[in-house]
């Protein structure tokens, strides 16, 4: 069974008009934690990850109220997430972004961090945005490539790619971990 599958029956109620309203609570209870998970990690706000999160789903019931239907879930409430999450982003072109070149790191605080997830998770966001977005998709939300590629509007093969190019660089970034071990 794929990871972001759902009982039929509920999906058969929540695309029937007449019964969408009483099926939409446990609609949303399936998926909004994992919609919730891809905001917060793409966007790192608390605030901003749940706000995606009401307004994908604002915009789930919209879709099927004007008589539209869901075939496939997961990745489609992901699709509405990742539009938000650009709409928000281009609303907010006043933030200036600080690039790696004008942060100081202090390299022994990760050496001496306990914590191996957050190692990874610091890892991750520094991956550039297109690359963490491509292994969050496929690692954290475990969809396949051609929904991924689908998602991003990509070939699957350039999804691979940046998988591959991701996890070289996570590869690199946790090196001294592993180092440390030996």
């Amino acid at each position: 069974m794929p990871i972001h599958s759902i009982d039929p029956g509920l999906l058969a109620r929540v695309n029937n008009p007449s019964t969408r309203d009483a099926a939409f609570g446990a609609f949303y209870d399936v998926f909004a934690r994992r919609v919730y998970a891809y905001a917060l990690r793409m966007t790192k706000c608390q605030d901003g990850a749940a706000d995606i999160t009401q307004e994908t789903f604002i915009r789930v019931h919209a879709h099927l109220k004007r008589g539209n239907t869901i075939v496939d879930p997961l990745p489609f409430l992901l699709m509405l997430a990742r539009q938000r999450m650009a709409n928000v982003r281009r609303d907010h072109k006043d933030t200036h972004e600080v690039s790696a070149d004008d942060l100081v790191v202090d390299p022994y605080h990760a050496i001496h961090a306990a914590d191996l997830s957050t190692h990874i998770g610091n890892a991750v966001e520094a991956l550039p945005p297109q690359l963490r977005e491509a292994f969050i998709l496929r690692y954290y939300d475990g969809l396949p490539y051609e929904d991924i590629a689908a998602l991003l509007t990509d070939k699957p093969g350039a999804i691979r790619m940046r998988v591959l190019r991701a996890k070289a660089m996570l590869r690199s970034a946790l090196l001294h971990i592993k180092e440390a071990e030996q």
